[in-house]
């Protein structure tokens, strides 16, 4: 995993985001954000199948796609084509909209070509291990 720095290198794909579990308001303010922070920003909403779809092939769907349809993934925001410096900015915005989001990422060359569903399950894994970590270095500072 590599880390992202605040430069203007730009990263992997399209300008894009997509939205996955979010509830039909909370998918408007988003797409509202969205547009706001960049008009040229597409933004692509999950649809209840798409598990077994390639994550490439969901972010050529276009500006809008499946927006009122509800899923039941993990909410999660994957961003594609932002500069670095674009995504911290990005992220610091989202996080003011007061909306949970359990899974955050950006798309890359290897995960474009996953499925959706084994996406989510691996943001899933890496999510647990970074708590874990996190639990453990607070438990070892605590009894230092």
């Amino acid at each position: 995993m590599e880390r992202i720095k605040e430069s203007d290198k730009r990263l992997f794909g399209e300008f894009a985001v997509l939205y996955a579990g979010f509830s039909k308001d909370e998918r408007d303010r988003l797409e509202g954000f969205s547009k706001a922070y960049s008009e040229r920003l597409r933004v692509i909403f999950s649809c209840p199948d798409d598990g077994d779809r390639v994550v490439g092939d969901i972010f050529k769907g276009g500006d809008g796609r499946c927006k009122d349809e509800d899923t039941d993934y993990p909410r999660t925001v994957i961003m594609s084509g932002f500069s670095e410096k674009g995504l911290f900015d990005f992220l610091k915005g989202l996080k003011g909209l007061n909306i949970p989001i359990h899974l955050v990422a950006v798309l890359t060359e290897t995960s474009k070509d996953w499925r959706f569903g084994d996406l989510i399950k691996e943001l899933i894994r890496e999510s647990e291990e970074v708590r874990k970590r996190k639990a453990q270095s607070l438990k070892e500072n605590q009894s230092s």
